[in-house]
């Protein structure tokens, strides 16, 4: 269990009439298994592979779904069956809370082994043998420690994460690109996560070198936040736009200026220091060939050892104080996104980023690199508007229409406009390029972003003798609308989480929020798990066992929701 080196290797060379000790075959196991855990950690990484949700039952107890994942060592660490535990009992309760507010703890998970059962040895005179086998195990801990902000390899890759700020109540990070091109944007990301009840609110200056602010070409940048202006959610990202100077060959300076930090709580002033610089290489090579590079050019044992001492964080569990006692108020699974891709996975990703289930049919397959997604229908809507000329009119005369819902939604939208011709055609854009087939006239849309609305307008060109113009019109709603739409898009589930014996009924709601189109689609996972019909109504099966209630949007497929539910006696 305390074998951290995995290398150099060594194996037994066997040849006839060897006399085999325990030394030989124990050196057999440990190669195999050093070889097999050096290509775990150097090519999976270290992480949850599968399961190991953690479930909150009650204000007290906990239980921590079946899975596996890596440790930082390459060691598999299996958890057969699900586990209850009261908090209270798990290794490093007392410390981890009477460090700090407690606020909330940490549970880890590690790997471990121990010896069982009783062999028989005939170099043994008194008959005591010792264990005959070695069960591998795990045990589960507590603490308040935070991880370094390295911890999240994926995110290091390509980018550098600086905590400038942490507390018992607020932590504050900076993520950069490792790596831009000369007079290229530059993303400063701030996350922010609050472990407090009480709305946050915090403002300081960043001093920039060799990148300037986008918004006013300046080297300075202030960052504010403002808890109370967002719906309280524990964690927030805020995005900065920078730009590299024409430099080359340097590196750009991200510095946190401490004299200006200004923090409170509930609009009560507090203290506290806050630093840290990040780094980010201006280079005329490919940002992507540059990571690349590094990645692979970073030796072995820095590599091993960069993780040496990293936890494998399955849950946060935030508390709160209720009469000098700590209990569960929710519980965060993997809050370092500590997690190892299997080859399933990424090949589904890779089909899913090739948009080759999106394409239209009929588009050109030499368009290797053009993918044309289909519209959706909640992004386009069309109609006719009838526009009275007051029995003809001469030229120059302006008429408008009544203000027209587009029943898009708010937000921005491109608004279309054409006339249909005698012919049942349809011109759109300057009406004199087709003079004999439509009046001459002049189009034009004023949207309104916060009523979902536009009014059409139109001028005479010439004298028209028309007594209206029927006007077609087709809105596009703009796709960082359609985005930001559903982003604010979410389903609840009530009760957050469900203790239910076998066979036992019991009704779950679905909370739609920001959603015009409020139909459920229930399922349990797996299938063995009970039934749910369409009213929510959840039957648990005869077995004891966690199992998922999914609760997913009809409209949009993409939104959902689950709980775990706990089926026992």
């Amino acid at each position: 269990m305390k074998n951290t080196q995995l290398y150099p290797f060594e194996r037994t060379k066997y040849y006839y009439g060897m006399l085999l000790s325990v030394d030989d075959f124990n050196a057999e196991q440990r190669y195999m298994n050093d070889k097999r855990r050096l290509v775990n950690r150097l090519i999976h990484g270290m992480g949850v592979v599968c399961g190991l949700n953690v479930v909150r039952l009650d204000d007290s107890t906990i239980s921590v779904e079946s899975g596996m994942a890596l440790d930082n060592t390459g060691r598999e660490i299996v958890v057969d069956v699900p586990v209850t535990k009261k908090l209270s009992m798990i290794n490093g309760y007392e410390s981890a809370m009477n460090n700090g507010s407690n606020a909330y703890v940490y549970l880890c998970l590690e790997y471990n082994e121990g010896e069982r059962g009783a062999s028989y040895s005939i170099a043994d005179s008194e008959g005591k043998a010792p264990s005959g086998k070695i069960r591998e195990n795990y045990n589960l801990y507590l603490t308040s420690s935070e991880p370094d902000d390295s911890i999240d390899q994926v995110r290091d890759f390509g980018e550098q994460t600086v905590t400038v700020f942490s507390n018992d109540q607020l932590t504050i990070r900076h993520i950069t690109p490792r790596y831009v091109n000369p007079m290229m944007p530059v993303e400063l990301r701030v996350e922010i996560e609050t472990f407090t009840k009480q709305f946050a609110a915090f403002s300081y200056d960043v001093q920039l070198v060799c990148l300037n602010n986008e918004e006013d070409s300046s080297s300075v940048l202030t960052v504010k936040f403002n808890e109370s202006l967002f719906d309280k959610s524990g964690w927030y990202s805020l995005s900065y736009k920078l730009r590299a100077t024409n430099v080359t060959d340097t590196a750009g300076t991200v510095k946190v200026d401490p004299t200006t930090f200004t923090l409170a709580f509930d609009k009560v002033p507090a203290s506290g220091d806050i630093a840290g610089t990040s780094s980010v290489s201006i280079i005329t090579d490919s940002v992507e060939d540059a990571a690349i590079r590094a990645s692979y050019e970073r030796d072995m044992d820095t590599l091993l050892r960069s993780t040496m001492g990293h936890r494998l964080y399955l849950a946060r569990i935030n508390m709160v104080n209720a009469g000098g006692t700590a209990i569960i108020e929710d519980v965060l699974n993997v809050p370092f996104h500590q997690y190892v891709a299997s080859g399933t996975m990424l090949s589904a990703l890779l089909r899913m980023c090739s948009g080759g289930a999106d394409l239209i049919e009929g588009a050109p397959a030499e368009g290797k690199n053009t993918v044309i997604p289909k519209a959706s229908d909640k992004d386009i809507a069309s109609g006719v508007c009838r526009i009275d000329l007051s029995s003809g009119s001469l030229k120059n005369k302006v008429f408008y229409s009544e203000e027209i819902t587009h029943g898009l939604g708010l937000g921005s939208v491109t608004i279309q406009l054409g006339v249909t011709t005698k012919d049942k055609k349809t011109v759109y854009g300057d009406m004199k390029v087709f003079k004999d087939d439509c009046p001459q006239i002049v189009l034009a849309a004023k949207t309104d972003p916060s009523r979902g609305s536009f009014v059409i307008g139109l001028m005479t060109v010439t004298t028209v003798l028309d007594d209206y113009i029927d006007v077609k019109w087709t809105a596009i709603r703009d796709a960082d609308e359609a985005v930001n739409e559903k982003n604010n898009m979410k389903i609840m589930i009530k009760p957050n989480s469900l203790i239910i014996k076998p066979k036992e009924n019991r009704y779950l709601e679905a909370v739609c929020v920001n959603m015009t189109n409020k139909t459920i689609r229930w399922s349990v996972v797996p299938e063995t798990g009970g039934s749910i019909d369409q009213n929510g109504l959840y039957t648990a099966p005869s077995s004891e066992g966690v199992y998922e209630i999914v609760a997913q949007s009809a409209a949009y497929p993409e939104i959902k929701a689950s709980i775990m539910v706990v089926v026992r006696e």
